[in-house]
């Protein structure tokens, strides 16, 4: 679609996501957000844009009201911009080793990358043969 802002009629979008490889575009699209949303980059040139309660911690904090859990009880992998939040407040909020420094630097425990099937090797060096 080529005509952002202006988003086609009817449409209540969820998550826009813009790439471009002039970092200009993200200054414009910063100028261009209306209060009640938020924008985030991935990698180096995906950007992504939503509704401020649509973020990864918003998402965890309801499923984990929904089991009657708290984030103490929850484990959380990332590795961007948008898993800083949920890495930092969960109980074991695991970095990738491929993350970007800021997820690294809230993490409490560290997993190889993703390259390394890092999630499945921590877990199960960390919950394997547990009930």
């Amino acid at each position: 679609y080529h005509d952002f802002p202006r988003l086609p009629d009817g449409v209540k979008p969820y998550k826009i996501l813009a790439s471009c490889e002039d970092r200009q575009l993200y200054a414009d699209i910063a100028q261009l957000l209306t209060p009640d949303t938020y924008h985030t980059v991935a990698g180096e040139f995906l950007i992504q844009i939503m509704h401020k309660k649509a973020t990864k911690w918003q998402g965890v904090q309801r499923m984990l009201a929904y089991f009657g859990l708290t984030p103490a009880d929850a484990v959380y992998f990332g590795d961007d911009n948008d898993d800083i939040e949920p890495v930092q407040n969960c109980g074991m909020g695991v970095a990738v080793a491929n993350a970007i420094p800021a997820v690294l630097s809230v993490a409490k425990h560290m997993a190889k990358s993703n390259d390394e099937d890092g999630v499945a090797k921590w877990l199960e060096a960390n919950f394997h043969g547990r009930d």
